[in-house]
């Protein structure tokens, strides 16, 4: 008779057999390259995802005052020690009170350093002057002009430590090429507004590097460029200033041309200048602004023509348009005090711009002794 086979004793022993087996299979599976996922390729014509919209600041415009060259050496030194620091502005304060209110200070505010030798002309302001620009409002200034290492890095140093102290940014001239190059940056609202100076007039000792002080140049417009774009990454609103052209010309040259245009293609929603020491023309590039020089301001005069000056006023919104422009014409006196003018005074100054404006003259119109610009309805583009 035959034995049945023992069926429990195959299974209990298949078991163990059949799990190593999967085991094994399993491991194998896994370290096998055939066996491993392959990526999943995106559709390359799949719509990327929309940028997130840029938030629309509350500060919707802010308004912006802006004259020429502020010095406060010689003759307005000596006005301001005879009848105190507010003696400068005390004609114009009125008017140069803004959130964005800027000067070209053409001297230091030190009472250290040394004139440099070889240098015709040298500026070492009245330290008091920190004291008129406080008083007249002024919150930004520009170090870049061919005065600002007059009396070396020490005077420098002792400007900037002044401004600092009293709130006013400045940019444009520093102990280094980094310190030069820095951009002012001022918070209106909760708008981010950006200044930069730069210099196309430097003097033998005013090349900045990595290690020795100087100004920011202005040679190469590319890199200037280079620089606006930079900044604009950064900001909702850039501001360039320019020290260049020729003294006593009334119109811009090809330079000052060249560097106002690469600015605004930068990125520039406004371009002023200063250092020929009279006003030139104005002139509208992609609806930004460009005055080629605001002239003097403070600043003791010998010749009537160098007296003519004007105080720029005018509303910017959050995308850097301007709706509204004043331009309210000044006489310097021979000591080097501005007031604001009317009548015959203020016709001759206005007459003058005008002209040297060129085809842009046809924005300027004639209201109570000053000129507007009105573009309140967006038409200047």
């Amino acid at each position: 008779m035959m034995r049945r086979p023992n069926y429990r004793f195959y299974v209990a022993i298949s078991l163990p057999l059949l799990v190593i087996a999967g085991y094994w299979g399993l491991s194998l599976a896994q370290n096998d390259p055939a066996e491993k996922k392959v990526p999943v390729k995106v559709n390359s014509q799949a719509k990327k995802p929309e940028p997130a919209a840029k938030k629309i600041p509350k500060t919707k415009d802010f308004t912006i005052a802006a004259v020429g060259d502020v010095m406060f050496d010689r003759r307005v030194k000596s006005a301001i020690e005879a009848n105190g620091a507010n003696w400068p502005f005390a004609k114009t304060a009125s008017k140069l009170k803004a959130e964005l209110s800027i000067a070209n200070l053409e001297s230091s505010l030190a009472a250290a350093g040394t004139p440099t030798k070889g240098k015709d002309v040298v500026f070492q302001g009245t330290p008091k002057g920190i004291d008129s620009l406080t008083y007249a409002g002024f919150n930004l200034v520009s170090l870049a002009n061919n005065h600002a290492l007059d009396y070396g890095l020490v005077s420098l140093k002792e400007t900037r430590t002044r401004l600092k102290k009293h709130g006013i940014t400045f940019t444009g001239a520093g102990a280094d090429k980094s310190e030069a190059y820095k951009p002012a940056l001022i918070k209106i609202g909760d708008l981010n507004v950006g200044f930069l100076s730069f210099s196309d007039i430097i003097p033998f000792n005013s090349f900045p590097s990595e290690k020795s002080p100087g100004i920011a140049p202005a040679r190469d417009s590319t890199k200037v460029a280079s620089k606006i774009k930079a900044l604009r990454k950064k900001v909702d609103i850039v501001i360039v200033s320019f020290h260049w052209g020729i003294e006593y010309e009334d119109y811009p040259n090809g330079k000052q041309k060249e560097l106002a245009v690469a600015a605004v293609d930068a990125g520039a929603d406004l371009v002023i200048g200063h250092h020929p020491h009279v006003t030139q023309g104005i002139a509208i590039y992609k609806g930004k602004l460009i005055l080629y020089s605001l002239g003097n301001f403070v600043f003791d005069r010998f010749k009537t023509k160098t007296a003519q000056t004007f105080i720029l006023r005018m509303n910017m919104n959050y995308k850097g348009e301007f709706s509204f422009v004043r331009i309210i014409p000044v006489f310097i006196s021979s000591s080097g005090q501005p007031a604001i003018v009317t009548g015959g005074e203020a016709d001759s100054i206005l007459t003058r711009l005008k002209q040297i404006s060129g085809k842009y003259s046809k924005f300027l119109k004639d209201d109570n002794s000053t000129f507007v610009i009105d573009n309140r309805n967006g038409n200047i583009k």
